[in-house]
């Protein structure tokens, strides 16, 4: 690979790395949740499945990890 292309790379990588920085901040200020079940009265009870709780923990970790090695 070419330096321009080396270039284009690092910005590739630092926009995504912007960008899961954004939603991982996101889902934690706004408390996004991606199950909801029926309370019986009316109501429901929001909640994060295992799954979307362990994707956006790796998330985290992986943006910790980067800010890490950035300073």
């Amino acid at each position: 690979m070419n330096l321009e292309g080396e270039r284009l790379m690092k910005d590739e990588y630092l926009t995504l790395f912007e960008a899961a920085k954004a939603l991982v901040t996101y889902i934690d200020k706004e408390h996004v949740f991606d199950k909801a079940g029926d309370m019986g009265c009316g109501g429901f009870d929001t909640y994060q499945s295992d799954t979307f709780y362990d994707l956006i923990a790796e998330a985290r970790k992986a943006v910790s990890d980067i800010e890490s090695t950035k300073k």
